[in-house]
């Protein structure tokens, strides 16, 4: 990155920690800084990557039981997206990370990239798909076998 570059890194980092200052974390009791915002309400760090977990858990079809209500497709990839690019923001412009909520949120961002794909995918489920490569995997080990 060339000095001007970071230079203007530096001060759009500057200028969001200065806007970060004046907000908190809507969680009740919670007084930390507000450091994301996620569905138009500011969260701290921890309470930021706590949500987001509960969010994508919720939403990933891999672990939903059969027969659960189908949700609307357009807001599970904005809420994806909105998600992915809210923990970017976080890692790449709060300094005060520890090495637990960096990891968090990469992990974030890794899950939000899987589901963005299988959201995106036809409307065969993905268990079904999951199963099919699987059965055309030990298709060809068992045919190198015999």
């Amino acid at each position: 990155m060339s000095a001007s570059g970071t230079d203007a890194w530096r001060a759009k980092s500057g200028a969001m920690s200065k806007m970060l200052e004046d907000r908190i974390c809507a969680v009740d009791f919670c007084e930390g800084a507000g450091v994301a915002s996620l569905a138009q309400q500011n969260f701290c760090v921890n309470h930021f990557i706590e949500l987001c977990y509960e969010n994508l858990q919720r939403i990933d079809p891999r672990g939903q039981q059969i027969g659960r209500m189908p949700l609307d497709m357009a807001s599970l990839r904005a809420f994806v997206e909105e998600c992915s690019g809210r923990a970017l923001e976080v890692a790449m412009g709060c300094g005060n990370l520890d090495n637990l909520q960096r990891g968090r949120l990469l992990d974030i961002l890794l899950w939000a990239g899987e589901l963005f794909l299988l959201l995106r995918a036809p409307s065969r489920g993905f268990a079904d798909s999951v199963l099919q490569e699987y059965d055309l995997a030990l298709t060809r080990l068992a045919a190198r076998h015999f």
